[in-house]
């Protein structure tokens, strides 16, 4: 399996250096303008939480794999509040009626956002567990990416606005950074798994199939964060397929 970490930290390196997260490291540019995309990721964060729920978390968990499954996903179960609460804190909780908030979520502007959360659910249908807990843990390194660029901002935009934030704050990257599957007996227990190549060979695409997504939202984040639109500029229909 050390193979298989070597491969997600190798796309994770790669991930880094995506627009979006060279414009969060901009220390040129308003921290609030930095995040001015996060309301369009509002449908990725909270269906994630169902998909964890739903898709990914065992009531009776039959082995190990499916045990740390459950642990991570539980450690992870209550962070859509804290994206919640930043909405907030940086403005962009604005009164709207629900089928304008509707029209907002299913805009034209998240199309690859929403596609993130079904591509997910599709690809997770049918592995075995030891599939799945990669699919777990490569989806934990992209977070760990996407905050270690953002909270810089987000702690910049707490000191400006005087209210500190959470989902893109410090907190935040510190309980990321102490889950179990970031715990370094986990991190050798799991290293030390004996692979066939076949299997090798399935674990490397779930990876490359979890980037390739995430690759396409964080490029239509950074779309978001560029254009300047916010909730009054947005394409006022719904894009439902």
């Amino acid at each position: 399996m050390k193979s298989v970490f070597e491969h997600i930290a190798a796309k994770s390196r790669a991930f880094n250096e995506r627009p979006l997260f060279t414009h969060l490291r901009d220390t040129s540019i308003d921290p609030c303008e930095r995040l001015r995309f996060v309301p369009f990721s509002a449908h990725f964060i909270l269906t994630f939480a169902d998909l964890s729920h739903f898709f990914f978390m065992e009531p009776a968990p039959r082995d190990r794999y499916e045990e740390l499954i459950n642990i991570q996903l539980s450690e992870e179960a209550s962070h859509w509040k804290w994206f919640l609460a930043d909405l907030t804190t940086l403005g962009h909780d604005p009164t709207l009626r629900f089928t304008d908030a509707l029209r907002f979520v299913w805009s034209d502007a998240t199309v690859k956002t929403r596609k993130l959360a079904y591509d997910i659910c599709r690809l997770s249908a049918g592995l075995s567990s030891l599939e799945k807990l990669v699919l777990v843990h490569t989806l934990e390194a992209t977070g760990r990416v996407a905050f270690e660029a953002a909270v810089p901002a987000g702690r910049a935009a707490g000191a400006q606005l005087k209210r500190n934030l959470v989902f893109f704050g410090p907190h935040h990257l510190e309980m990321e950074m102490q889950h179990t599957l970031e715990d370094e007996d986990t991190h050798k227990e799991l290293e030390s798994i004996a692979i066939d190549e076949p299997m090798r060979a399935r674990l490397f695409a779930v990876v490359d199939r979890v980037f390739d997504s995430f690759n396409d939202f964080v490029d239509e984040s950074y779309e978001c964060a560029k254009s300047g639109r916010g909730f009054e500029k947005v394409n006022t229909e719904a894009h439902v397929a």
